[in-house]
């Protein structure tokens, strides 16, 4: 079965290789005339100045530019495994020099998350965002109540909770 998956890999390599080097050959070739056209129309154009005639050929320009953009495309996605590498092989080293700068800054503020979270003399009042002590009520900002009863047992229990503390059934 691994021999199976390396003769398919294999073909799949040789049809990649065969379609790059097609579009590669059309991708130039395409260029290189829309070039020349371009190159051609622009003489024309400039050299029109000199004779004070009209450019007889300046609409070569008009072929030439959109042939040299395409051919320029085609190449480019000819090459597209090639450039992602090389832009690969030029930002990571970057985003790791920047993720090895901003490392202090981020433990720093995750243990002051880590230490306002495992406070266990204060929770957050969830209506108003306030610190309360453990315990208490009611909040000392909005006044809301943190007692909760059950529906099912008429357990008191905390406020936050999903499922009942006594009974297990879900509040």
């Amino acid at each position: 079965m691994n021999n199976q998956e390396n003769q398919t890999q294999t073909d799949s390599e040789r049809k990649h290789n065969q379609t790059k080097r097609k579009l590669t050959i059309i991708g130039i070739s395409v260029l290189t005339v829309g070039f020349i056209f371009t190159v051609i129309g622009f003489i024309s154009f400039f050299s029109s100045f000199k004779s004070g005639k009209l450019p007889s050929l300046f609409w070569c320009c008009f072929i030439g530019l959109p042939m040299f953009a395409v051919g320029l495309g085609i190449t480019s996605f000819a090459f597209k495994r090639e450039i992602g590498r090389y832009l690969k092989n030029e930002s990571v080293p970057v985003i790791n020099e920047a993720g090895k700068e901003i490392s202090p800054a981020v433990q720093d503020i995750s243990s002051a998350i880590k230490e306002g979270i495992s406070d266990d003399n204060e929770f957050c009042c969830p209506s108003c965002g306030k610190f309360n002590k453990k315990g208490s009520r009611f909040c000392k900002n909005c006044g809301k109540s943190f007692i909760k009863v059950c529906p099912f047992c008429g357990q008191e229990i905390d406020f936050d909770s999903s499922f009942c503390n006594y009974c297990g059934k879900k509040l």
